[in-house]
């Protein structure tokens, strides 16, 4: 073979050589570098999707509260009115009259509870606080969920008061006394009463303190207010399905009687025998 046709064919072989490693080189790079890319957009959605499940949590919660607030707002105006009517003139009131409304200052008056979930995947999963890369939202979360499992503490505590108070008024009426006249004749159940007042504006600074503490949420993890309240209206909707809820009365049926019992038949029947043959 001519000189310059070897040195043809081995430039060709090396060029060609040459052309796979860089085509296999860049397959490399745009296989490992495209799903580099894939796995931060992965961990940059769940880094999101965690911080809004915590906020939108956190928000939940406030919007409970503010309705708790309402409620009591309700019981301080009907408690109000209670205590300004004469005491010597309570048993004149007919029962029936205030029944309705004493039924409501009692049955409005709730304990506080919120879903944990977020907050329990968020304060137990490590990998969940390393994919977050912002340890001061890390610390301010931690600093919500401390301060609203306090203050549900705090506001069950009383309502567990409030509700012993009630039961022990109801306990020690005699046959004929007036409920209403028991109840404000009793000391404690009027401090129960005249506290509503107060009740009402904590309620109101816990939810707007908060909700104070989420809106630093949203700037540290860099999410608009308007995209966690839209996130937390989806999670609330109610979903409308074609389909009756289940109630619990819907499942209650006649107590078991010996003669209804299936499953130990045999066993039921030899021993009834041995009974009636003694």
């Amino acid at each position: 073979m001519p000189q310059s046709a070897r040195t043809w064919a081995q430039g060709s072989t090396w060029r060609e050589l040459l052309l796979t490693i860089v085509g296999t080189t860049i397959s490399i790079v745009l296989t490992f570098g495209t799903a580099g890319l894939l796995d931060r957009c992965q961990r940059s959605d769940d880094r999101k999707m965690s911080a809004m499940m915590v906020m939108s949590n956190i928000e939940q919660y406030s919007r409970n509260v503010d309705d708790m607030s309402r409620n009591i707002a309700r019981c301080d105006s009907i408690g109000t009115w209670m205590l300004s009517l004469p005491q010597d003139s309570l048993d004149n009131i007919p029962p029936e009259e205030v029944a309705d409304l004493i039924n409501e200052m009692m049955a409005l008056v709730k304990f506080m509870t919120h879903d944990k979930t977020a907050e329990n995947i968020f304060s137990n999963n490590i990998e969940t606080w390393k994919n977050m890369g912002n340890f001061q939202f890390i610390d301010n979360v931690g600093i919500c969920f401390s301060k609203m499992n306090a203050e549900e503490s705090n506001w069950n505590e009383w309502v567990n008061e409030y509700e012993a108070t009630i039961s022990r008024v109801i306990a020690e009426m005699q046959p004929g006394e007036h409920t209403l006249t028991k109840l404000l004749n009793d000391n404690v159940f009027r401090q129960k009463v005249e506290s509503f007042h107060v009740r009402k504006y904590w309620l109101d600074y816990l939810s707007s303190y908060i909700r104070y503490l989420n809106s630093k949420n949203m700037v540290l993890i860099g999410i608009d207010e308007d995209e966690v309240m839209a996130f937390t209206d989806e999670r609330s909707r109610d979903i409308v399905i074609d389909k009756k809820e289940p109630q619990q009365a819907d499942f209650r049926t006649d107590l078991l009687t010996p003669d209804s019992l299936t499953t130990l038949r045999p066993l039921i029947q030899h021993i009834d025998s041995l009974i009636h043959n003694k």
